[in-house]
């Protein structure tokens, strides 16, 4: 460095009184072009007296060193040794002649006892040279326009031109170089670009990180419109090959492939990677030079650069395989390409996210209600169909997350994270979970599918580091309701601001102190809800204090009430009336029931149910689209769900099932195992414990109608939107007065497509509640409970035509002779799975297991008179029936349950009993069979 400091410092000094002009006849005229000469003694200085005028600028290029030539120094003088120029300026060809014509060359060695040959070319550069190559310009849709140069043999630099029409304002340079055999001698080029003003361009060389020697590099430059310009290539002479070529990457770039940028998330536009330096092109446009675009090349090497230029030619973003966020162009070049010395994949994945506009944020990013404890979790799936999801976070500037994420399909690659400011500068760091993010006010979060996969499932949660994050603190409004009933379990609602799962609510003032559990909480953080059991807590007030963050609140009184009077309820039946729809937002949200949820629907004060003294309702439920095989528990609210269920499915089945549900605070839950499924609720009838009801009489199961063999109605199939009519009452031991309901066992049988029943009194209008659903070819029961107007019941079927079969189960009486009702909690009294209530074993085709059903689950020993009890038949080896039927009496001919191999399902039956006990009797195959207890009748 010493030494080049000193020749820069020798040219820059101008030649005056101590230094004379060398005479006329001590310089030899020389053209323009390469010129060779030999210095015969150390220490000669040639002067070579040139052709240039006055006014024009020249370049002198040496070689660098190495190879078979001298390496020289030269400066220009004019006639009188005013120096012109420095090195520098004849190395880029800038060097301007101002003085007194003629002009001259001054070479000397550099090192000054050297002898022997060297080499100087003049290039001039205020006008294109005939003898400079013309430059053409290329495409990214075909590399052939490159021009290759060879040095050596005396040759160790060349030019050429881009004329003034023949360039955009923006290009970018590549030239590759080939490495020589010999090893010996180090390489060195340089590339300098002159306008024929004197002025060169603003360019920029893009490294490729690791590359010591730019064997295949990209420059990029900012021409000016209507310029014509030089290109100098300054090497050694010695055996090398360079490969220059140009390409416009304004928006005529020719070759480069056009797309819109897409929302955030949208499937990626997909590029051959070619080989190792092939470049391509992608044009990238948006609506408004203000949207913030994401852009991210993909691959499974993470190899990809990009060097990303906007429209008016300015670099939007350096040469890199990382994100890339350009703005303020409404288009962009994206030039992608994989550097010598890179792995090479087979192909690449280009994301353009428009992730944020003039307003803010792109809108399909969802908005956080609060962060105050942080955001999600979040799950799902990352492909190429998905490529990324996005939140806004309204964030506080000194908050500070920690981002777990995890593959949850057991993968190796996980989704990464990015938390952007309102400047979209990524907050977060890490290279692996837990990641740590700084919030700089309001932010945009988001998870992208990273390199090397091109699909991965995941879960992924940010946690305020010092909550509460956002711009909300904790604040505790009321406490709701102010009144519960001991013996349940009652759910409080809190209001306020940043409320956490981690705030508890208390009760104190009873003989030991009750912690709620909190169970949700809204996204918004103002809602909070919590349970707490009251079942052994004596009534009283409770003083109620809400614990967040190490504060307390006092917030009032709870009033506990004295547990319901037990008692037994008589049936009062209604009109069949439909509840609870889920696909249409009927009595609870408009939305399917997911995995491990729960929806509570309010019965009491709704279609004739009065408010108060309702000890169980009877509803039909009709479970229909699920996406998986589950099973769905009804079970009342209030109260601690147990392992009973009510409905069992595989995905796609539409299934109903009678369920009898006792009612605790006016309130039944319906919770949903796996998948999702929407759910129908029609309401029968209820249990009231005023005693204004009807008393139930249990009959022998009796078979009342069969379309198949014209029992009780003519012999046909009931045909699309048929009715038929059967007489119950006077038949089979039911009373031809006095009767309110019946409870029959329907069977459809042989539809011959998808339809439904509806079993309503004859003598009123048919509502739209259903009763039976089923597929072409399937035979299902389900016990209905209807009401009697005229002593008459009608079955309409919807579609198609179908055999339908009614076995009678019992009446309901105003005579008061009947029994009373006494629901219980829902509890499994029987599974041959296992052996509960029953020698572990399927029940063999013609078997019998026998039940012992009194004196178990709050059942009493004495004084029952029948059980409802819900059936399940699952796991079945060939197509069959089960008859239950109370132990001690002959089996007839009515059956409960209708299945299919394979198949599970449910029917809730009302079973006489008469010693105590209950048969269940399988017609074929061998089958599994549960029972769940709902409530019994006694006298």
């Amino acid at each position: 460095m010493t030494c080049l400091f000193a020749v820069l410092a020798a040219l820059l000094l101008p030649v005056g009184a101590a230094q004379a002009a060398p005479a006329a006849e001590d310089c030899v005229a020389v053209a323009e072009g390469r010129y060779a000469g030999t210095f015969a003694t150390a220490g000669q200085t040639h002067c070579l007296e040139l052709p240039s005028p006055k006014g024009a600028r020249i370049a002198a290029l040496t070689s660098l060193g190495g190879g078979t030539g001298l390496t020289v120094q030269v400066e220009v003088v004019d006639q009188n040794g005013t120096a012109q120029c420095t090195a520098v300026e004849l190395a880029r060809g800038g060097c301007a002649l101002t003085g007194t014509a003629p002009f001259r060359a001054l070479v000397h060695a550099d090192d000054s006892a050297a002898t022997g040959p060297y080499g100087v070319h003049f290039v001039r550069t205020d006008v294109l040279q005939a003898g400079c190559q013309v430059l053409p310009a290329g495409s990214f849709a075909d590399d052939a326009a490159a021009v290759r140069l060879e040095t050596g043999n005396g040759v160790f630099s060349h030019c050429l031109t881009i004329p003034a029409d023949a360039h955009s304002t923006a290009e970018l340079l590549r030239i590759r170089y080939g490495l020589p055999d010999d090893n010996e001698l180090f390489p060195r080029y340089t590339i300098s670009v002159v306008g024929t003003d004197g002025n060169g361009p603003s360019c920029y060389d893009h490294p490729t990180p690791g590359q010591q020697l730019r064997t295949d590099g990209l420059t990029s430059c900012s021409f000016t419109a209507g310029k014509a310009y030089t290109v100098l290539l300054q090497g050694q002479d010695a055996a090398r090959s360079h490969a220059l070529d140009r390409r416009d990457v304004t928006a005529t770039a020719k070759g480069c492939a056009a797309s819109a940028a897409t929302a955030v998330g949208a499937p990626a536009t997909t590029g051959t990677s070619g080989q190792n330096g092939t470049l391509r092109c992608h044009r990238i446009t948006t609506a408004s030079a203000t949207d913030r675009l994401l852009v991210n090349a993909r691959d499974v090497h993470d190899s990809t650069h990009m060097l990303i230029i906007d429209d008016t030619g300015r670099i939007a973003c350096y040469q890199k395989t990382s994100v890339c966020r350009p703005t303020g162009s409404a288009g962009y070049q994206v030039v992608t390409q994989v550097p010598e010395g890179w792995s090479l994949p087979a192909s690449y994945r280009l994301d353009a996210w428009r992730i944020g506009t003039a307003d803010g944020p792109a809108p399909e990013c969802t908005r956080a209600e609060s962060v105050a404890y942080g955001y999600g979790p979040l799950t799902g799936t990352l492909s190429e169909e998905r490529t990324g999801v996005c939140a806004v976070l309204e964030s506080h500037p000194s908050d500070q997350f920690r981002v777990d994420v995890t593959a949850t399909d057991g993968g190796t690659f996980t989704p990464e994270p990015a938390l952007y400011n309102d400047l979209w500068i990524n907050r977060c760091t890490g290279s692996s979970s837990p990641y740590n993010c700084q919030s700089d006010g309001l932010s945009t979060f988001v998870l992208a599918l990273p390199d090397k996969t091109d699909r991965t499932a995941y879960r992924a949660e940010l946690v305020c580091t010092y909550a509460p994050c956002g711009w909300e603190n904790v604040s505790v409004g009321t406490v709701t309701p102010n009144t519960a009933q001991s013996g349940t379990v009652a759910t409080l609602t809190v209001t306020g601001t940043a409320l956490g799962m981690n705030t508890t609510v208390k009760l104190s003032g009873g003989p030991s102190p009750l912690t709620a559990t909190t169970v949700s909480v809204s996204d918004d953080a103002r809602t909070l809800k919590a349970t707490v059991d009251l079942r052994t807590a004596p009534a009283g007030n409770w003083n109620i204090s809400v614990s967040a963050l190490g504060f307390q609140y006092p917030r009032g009184t709870l009033t506990v009430t004295p547990p319901a009077v037990s008692g037994l309820g008589t049936y009062k039946p209604i009109t069949p009336t439909r509840l609870m729809d889920t696909r249409s937002g009927l009595g609870v949200p408009q939305a399917k029931v997911g995995q491990g949820e729960t929806v509570t629907l309010q019965v009491t004060g709704t279609a004739g149910i009065p408010a108060t003294g309702v000890s169980a309702v009877v509803l039909n439920v009709t479970a229909t689209d699920p996406t998986t095989s589950s099973h769905v528990s009804v079970y009342p609210n209030g109260t601690t769900r147990t392992s009973a269920s009510n409905l069992n499915f595989t995905a796609g089945q539409t299934i109903p099932n009678l369920v009898v549900v006792p009612v605790v605070n006016g309130k039944v839950s319906f919770y949903n195992n796996a998948g999702s499924v929407d759910l129908i609720a029609d309401v029968a009838g209820y249990y009231t414990t005023d005693g204004t009801g009807s008393t139930y009489k249990p009959i022998t199961p009796t078979r009342l109608m069969d379309t198949r063999s014209g029992l009780g109605v003519p012999q046909a199939k009931v045909g699309q939107g048929g009715t038929v009519t059967l007489q119950v009452t006077g038949t089979a031991g039911i009373p031809a007065s006095g009767v309110t309901a019946v409870v029959l066992n329907i069977t459809a049988t042989d539809p011959t497509t998808g339809s439904y029943v509806s079993v309503y009194p004859n003598g009123t209008t048919r509502t739209s509640a259903s009763n039976l659903n089923f597929t072409a070819g399937q035979t299902i029961p389900n016990l209905v409970v209807v009401p009697v107007v005229n002593g008459k019941l009608s079955f309409y079927n919807n579609a198609g035509s179908v055999d339908l079969i009614a076995d009678v189960a019992g009446y309901y009486t105003t005579d008061r002779t009947g029994s009373a009702y006494k629901p219980i909690t829902p509890t499994r009294l029987m599974d041959t799975r296992e052996g509960l209530g029953v020698p572990k074993a399927k029940v063999g085709q013609g078997g019998t297991v026998t039940l012992q059903v009194t004196g178990t689950a709050g059942i009493p020993a004495s004084g029952v008179t029948a059980v409802v009890l819900n059936v399940t038949a699952t796991d079945p080896t060939t197509g069959s029936y089960v008859s239950v039927y109370p132990n001690g009496t002959t089996r007839t001919s009515a059956s409960n349950l209708n299945f299919t191999a394979g198949l599970t399902i449910p029917n809730l039956v009302v079973v006489p009993v008469v010693n105590g006990k209950l048969s269940f009797y399988n017609n074929a195959g061998s089958v599994d069979l549960i029972a769940d207890v709902a409530g019994y009748y006694t006298m």
